[in-house]
C-alpha cells in the first residue's frame, strides 16, 4: 500500500511539473514574441489547471498582441470571473473598451482598478486618456497630475496632459509638458510641439 502511495505522488508531481512547464514555456515564448506559440502552450496548461489567473490573464495578451480582441476580452473576463479584484483585467478591460472608442466604460474599468489599488500609476494615466476623451478636463487632469505624481518619468502622462492643456489653450503649460514628454522620448511629442510650441 505504502508503495502505492509512492507511485502516485511521484506520478502526481511529474505531471503536475508538465503542467508548470507549459505555463512556464507560455510565458517565455510570449516574451519572445511568439504569440500563437504562446497561446498553444497557455491552452494546453488550461487543460489541466482551467482557473489559473495567470494564464488566462498572460493568453489574453497574447491574443491582443495578435489583434484578436475579442478572445482577448473573453480570456480578461474570466480572469475576473475568478478574482474580482484582478486590476490587471480591469486595465486590460478598460484598454479594449478605450481602443473601441467606449470611452465611458473605459473609464468605468479604469476607475474600479484604482479603486481597488490607487497608487496604480498606469491606472490613473489611463482613467485620465478616457475622460479627456469624453470632456471631463478637470478630473482628466487631476488623473494625469496624480500619474505624474507617482512617477516623475511617465513620458506618456506629460504628453497628454500637454494635449489636455492644448485643448484648454494654456499654450505655456501645454509646450512645458510637451518638451518634458520629448525629453522622455515619446514618440508623439516632437509632431506635437512642432504644430503647438512654434
Amino acid at each position: 500500500m505504502t508503495r502505492l502511495i509512492i507511485i502516485a505522488t511521484v506520478l502526481l508531481s511529474f505531471v503536475g511539473g508538465c503542467k508548470n512547464e507549459d505555463a512556464i514555456l507560455g510565458d517565455q515564448l510570449f516574451e519572445k514574441g511568439k504569440f500563437e506559440e504562446a497561446i498553444n502552450a497557455y491552452d494546453h496548461y488550461l487543460e489541466l489547471q482551467p482557473t489559473h489567473v495567470k494564464s488566462i490573464y498572460n493568453r489574453g495578451r497574447a491574443y491582443e498582441e495578435l489583434g484578436l480582441y475579442k478572445q482577448a476580452l473573453d480570456d480578461f473576463e474570466q480572469v475576473l470571473e475568478i478574482d474580482k479584484k484582478n486590476v490587471s483585467a480591469l486595465l486590460s478591460i478598460g484598454n479594449h473598451h478605450y481602443r473601441q472608442e467606449r470611452y465611458d466604460i473605459a473609464a468605468y474599468n479604469f476607475e474600479k482598478a484604482i479603486a481597488l489599488n490607487d497608487t496604480q500609476t498606469e491606472g490613473r494615466y489611463l482613467w485620465g486618456k478616457a475622460l479627456h476623451q469624453l470632456g471631463k478636463f478637470r478630473q482628466a487632469l487631476e488623473q494625469y497630475n496624480f500619474a505624474i505624481s507617482l512617477n516623475k518619468d511617465y513620458g506618456d502622462a506629460y504628453f497628454h496632459r500637454g494635449m489636455l492643456y492644448v485643448t484648454m489653450k494654456n499654450r505655456r503649460k501645454a509646450c512645458t509638458d510637451l518638451r518634458t514628454a520629448q525629453t522622455l522620448e515619446v514618440d508623439d511629442a516632437n509632431e506635437a510641439l512642432a504644430k503647438y510650441c512654434r
